[in-house]
């Protein structure tokens, strides 16, 4: 046995929109073409399996950061991750809802932001991605914004890429 494996790793945290990043519109045109209809809680099923290899591989964890969050428990999430194919153990909280409490002023960035200082306080830089199609205040995180594309989301290769690369 090395060294190496009496260490706990640090947990890499994602930050995931739902909309346009594992809700995809391509997924939402598929649905339509079998089955006549579509339903935003019958996630891309590629852009999960990304999700999932994430979290299973690099000892992840998952904070909400998208307007479901307004309207859906934490248990309900993990609930509609379960659905999903990701077991609701890796989703762990959602982020503050900052927006809403100060009138319009504050952003995604700012709630995201509120969370790592709550949460992610470590002698090491902590280790996360934001997983978002939309840049709400995001893009002060630099490399850790993936902007996915809404038609595709995380069903994107090269999205996937990007997190494992800042792992």
């Amino acid at each position: 046995m090395s060294s190496d494996e009496n260490i706990p790793e640090r947990k890499l945290t994602l930050f995931v929109n739902i909309d346009g990043v594992l809700n995809t519109e391509a997924h939402l045109r598929k649905q339509i073409r079998e089955t006549g209809r579509s339903t935003s809680r019958n996630w891309c099923p590629v852009a999960m399996a990304h999700l999932k290899l994430l979290v299973e591989y690099y000892n992840g964890q998952i904070v909400v950061s998208s307007t479901w969050r307004y309207d859906h428990s934490l248990r309900q999430l993990k609930e509609l991750f379960e659905k999903n194919g990701l077991p609701g153990k890796f989703v762990i909280g959602v982020t503050p809802s900052l927006t809403y409490e100060n009138s319009g002023s504050a952003n995604r960035g700012d709630e995201i932001r509120r969370w790592i200082t709550e949460n992610l306080y470590t002698e090491e830089i902590p280790r996360y991605a934001i997983l978002d199609d939309m840049d709400e205040g995001l893009s002060r995180f630099g490399e850790r914004f993936i902007q996915c594309d809404p038609k595709v989301g995380l069903a994107d290769k090269e999205k996937v890429k990007r997190v494992a690369g800042l792992v």
